[in-house]
């Protein structure tokens, strides 16, 4: 039985009738009813010894599992999808919403989120780690967690936009986000970070006005409300052989797409792909050579094959992508300096999607699974290193605030590769980049190799972590 199955069964059993009533008579935090709503517990009983030990054999299993797949939380609401990889996600990114909705209050943008209400559990927990990291500006961002996250338009350049999304983007005042920061029409110039080397520039491209084409030199087109207000698009149903005309995702997933600085007859790999929206947003921007879309977790990659195919013309399908299902540490065995560029959207805690999980136990397991999160991403980190040919770049990316999850990741392969590759990796200054982007995004200031995206009220996108590596 493949190690995903026995995943399965295993989460299965300790969510099943028998397991739910054994744990609510010993649970330390918290006891599961019937209807598995949570409600405290007096004593200071511990979980009995099968239980436990089969708890841990999951989080064994779910930490040293295919190491580009998600870790799969324990309980049963939303198993599939609890570290989002594009990420926010980012992996943060959603297929779409109901009807239109602008945006209200606060207390109007809270009810929004469906009446959910986060975990206090979490929140505490949150409260210890990031409110030491962030002091005094930790109550907004943590006001902004617990609000609506924003979502804006990808435009798909290989549909014609119908004249009813026409409208609709007139109608709610949407703007193309390069317009809004006054970027669009001139290049976006980065250089290595002058501490680390002889300065070199990489243009990204941008043509005001682009419109709509067939063709893959089309620029990237993504639109939001200028004031960063909360705006409900319907949700697309895909329909055989008709491309859908849009997508939506947090502007914030549009960084790390753009940081790659993908050029004509680049061969790219996206690591972690699943649900699919980076990906979609890189064959927007330039026609490269061949994109390889990874995903190694079976239910995440039928996602991304569905979105793939929901939008991106079939003969392109064909030629320029190659969709695959390798674990992302294999990639510096199987494909070493391969590729000019990779993305790694990897797997991580999704601040915003752990905030309001339901069930106890499996936030409890979540924590436990937290602690291993660095060591896979920086094992998928220096896979993706190995992976590119030298003279070609690396993008690492998150969508949580954990330090731990991102400047400490990052110094880690730094110093390991250091320590044992004949190549020489510099971190690319992303400065330049971020201050394109000021009016829509508010930026951490304390970062040391990447950049990261603070959500706030009044600008509430990300969180979003990113940071370029370039390979000599």
């Amino acid at each position: 039985m493949g190690s995903w199955k026995i995943q399965r069964k295993l989460h299965e059993y300790i969510y099943s009738a028998t397991s739910r009533r054994l744990l609510s008579t010993t649970c330390k935090y918290g006891v599961l009813t019937t209807d598995s709503s949570p409600k405290l517990c007096t004593g200071n009983t511990r979980i009995n010894s099968p239980v436990k030990s089969l708890k841990k054999t999951v989080v064994k299993l779910l930490s040293t599992d295919s190491l580009a797949a998600p870790i799969h939380p324990s309980g049963q609401q939303n198993v599939r999808d609890r570290f989002k990889t594009g990420q926010n996600g980012s992996n943060t990114e959603t297929v779409g919403s109901e009807d239109v909705n602008t945006l209200g209050p606060v207390e109007e943008r809270r009810e929004f989120k469906h009446g959910r209400v986060p975990s206090q559990l979490v929140l505490d927990h949150f409260d210890r780690q990031y409110g030491r990291h962030f002091g005094s500006e930790w109550s907004d961002i943590r006001a902004a967690l617990m609000a609506p996250k924003l979502n804006g338009l990808l435009l798909n350049n290989f549909a014609n936009v119908s004249s009813k999304v026409a409208t609709m983007l007139k109608e709610r005042r949407l703007q193309n986000i390069f317009d809004i920061c006054n970027i669009s029409g001139k290049n976006m110039q980065f250089h290595l970070n002058e501490a680390d080397g002889a300065e070199k520039d990489f243009d990204l491209p941008f043509e005001r006005n682009c419109k709509n084409s067939k063709d893959t030199d089309a620029n990237l087109q993504f639109y939001i409300h200028p004031e960063n207000r909360h705006v409900r698009f319907p949700k697309l149903k895909h329909v055989p052989g008709q491309l859908k005309s849009y997508f939506l995702q947090g502007a914030a997933s549009l960084l790390p797409v753009l940081a790659l600085d993908v050029q004509q007859d680049d061969s790219v790999l996206d690591m972690c792909a699943a649900p699919g929206g980076k990906s979609l947003a890189l064959l927007q921007t330039a026609k490269f050579g061949l994109l390889t879309s990874n995903e190694p977790d079976l239910w995440r990659k039928r996602r991304l094959v569905d979105t793939l195919q929901s939008f991106i013309p079939q003969e392109i399908l064909d030629t320029r992508v190659d969709v695959t299902k390798l674990s992302g540490v294999h990639f510096q065995d199987v494909t070493p300096n391969i590729f000019d560029k990779v993305l790694v959207d990897a797997p991580c805690s999704n601040d915003r999607s752990w905030l309001y999980s339901k069930n106890i136990i499996g936030m409890q397991m979540r924590m436990e699974d937290r602690r291993h999160l660095p060591e896979l991403q920086a094992s998928l980190l220096r896979s993706a290193l190995h992976a590119v040919k030298p003279g070609g770049s690396v993008v690492y990316a998150t969508c949580t605030l954990s330090q731990q999850e991102n400047d400490e990741v990052m110094e880690s392969v730094l110093k390991q590769v250091s320590k044992n590759s004949k190549s020489r990796i510099e971190v690319i200054n992303l400065n330049n980049l971020t201050e394109n982007f000021q009016k829509v995004f508010r930026f951490d200031s304390l970062t040391r190799y990447g950049q990261l995206v603070l959500p706030y009220l009044d600008a509430n996108w990300g969180p979003m972590y990113f940071a370029k590596l370039k390979k000599y």
